[in-house]
């Protein structure tokens, strides 16, 4: 894998990832579409003095890293390569970097078939010693192990899922969008664009072994198209974004059994809204106390209080996103900002989030050079 690192004049006079008299200057790293735009991962500085967010280089040559993780200890980074022919197979690529948390750089470690077409998510396991992924082509989510350097091993599960949905045109085979723990590292859900589905698998954290379980699991509602899903902080509630029915749903989970049942679903636009619309990102704040969901058509994201108590949501406003299709987004660690990256308009957006309203404002609008599909802060 050949990596091509272009640096901005700008980034030899920005300190990021410092803290400057009350001001803490961090990294943001973006994965894109490079079909059209021949680029990668795009790197920011976010100032949250002044809530600008600053160019600083790209990792080119990165086929469609569409979407990212950092380890916690800010060392490594790893992208799904977003493709359908590696090597002339049918599937796309994990990759693995090291990160200079001083400078931002990202350095190639190594790179492994996905064992299936268009990887399009990933999460590392809560003692990192794991990476799960998971392939909207081909119905299939792996577990990998991460070695001692941060560079991927060979896959330790290949799990296959089958089956279709009422949707002609999207529901016609299984399409895995998105797979995540639970907090308790024990479960791994998996939301299936394709049969309306959340299956839960049994993770060993110990070994990386995904064990699918039949039993467990529940099916949305037909035609809803799960895409991303988030777990509260205790594990007892999972809150889904329907890509096709511009829903957003609540379910109970059982952290000791996987069982699940539905509590509520809302929509995600307001009734007025009659165009078409496509949920796609979904996150909590760092309390608890708020729901975003990205949506594309719309272009806006939806904010939900969150009843901590039952789990269930009641909206409070739609914000836009000053572009068109917010693929992505994400909240900094305290929660002071969300960034969301806009896809067709090419520009990524930062707000301020009043912690106590759970409303955003907007500070800044910087465009990027590729279609940007993921923003991840560096820790």
């Amino acid at each position: 894998m050949r990596l091509l690192i272009l640096f901005t004049a700008a980034f030899f006079m920005t300190a990021c990832g410092t803290r400057q008299q009350g001001n803490f200057k961090m990294f943001v790293y973006v994965g894109s579409y490079t079909e059209t735009d021949s680029q990668g991962i795009e790197i920011y500085c976010l100032d949250t003095q002044h809530g600008k967010l600053q160019y600083i280089a790209t990792a080119a040559d990165i086929k469609n890293p569409s979407y990212l993780q950092i380890s916690s200890d800010g060392r490594h980074l790893y992208a799904v390569n977003e493709l359908s022919d590696f090597r002339g197979t049918a599937q796309g690529t994990i990759s693995a970097f090291s990160l200079d948390s001083r400078s931002g750089k990202l350095n190639p470690i190594n790179q492994i078939p996905s064992y299936g077409g268009a990887p399009c998510y990933l999460q590392l396991s809560k003692n990192e010693q794991f990476v799960l992924a998971n392939n909207y082509l081909g119905g299939t989510a792996i577990s990998v192990a991460i070695l001692p350097n941060g560079a991927l091993g060979n896959p330790i599960s290949v799990v296959h899922f089958k089956g279709s949905g009422a949707v002609k045109g999207r529901q016609e085979a299984s399409h895995v969008h998105s797979i995540n723990l639970n907090p308790q590292n024990t479960f791994a859900l998996i939301a299936d664009l394709g049969t309306d589905r959340l299956s839960v698998l049994r993770f060993d954290s110990t070994t990386g072994v995904l064990q699918f379980l039949p039993k467990a699991g529940i099916n949305t509602a037909p035609g809803a198209g799960p895409r991303h899903v988030v777990f509260s902080e205790d594990g007892r509630f999972v809150y889904v974004a329907n890509e096709l029915n511009s829903t957003v749903s609540v379910f109970s989970f059982d952290p000791k059994s996987g069982a699940m049942r539905h509590l509520q679903s809302l929509r995600s636009v307001p009734d007025t809204f009659t165009g078409a619309n496509y949920p796609a990102d979904i996150h909590l704040s760092p309390d608890g106390r708020f729901l975003y969901l990205s949506n594309r058509g719309e272009e806006s994201i939806a904010i939900f209080v969150v009843n901590r108590r039952d789990g269930l949501l009641k909206h409070i406003a739609n914000q836009s996103t000053y572009g068109s299709w917010p693929r992505n987004f994400a909240l900094n660690r305290s929660g002071d900002f969300l960034v969301v990256a806009n896809q067709k308009s090419k520009n990524l957006v930062v707000f301020k989030r009043n912690a106590q309203s759970g409303l955003l404002r907007k500070m800044a609008i910087v465009k990027t050079m590729a279609a940007p599909a993921c923003v991840q802060f560096a820790p």
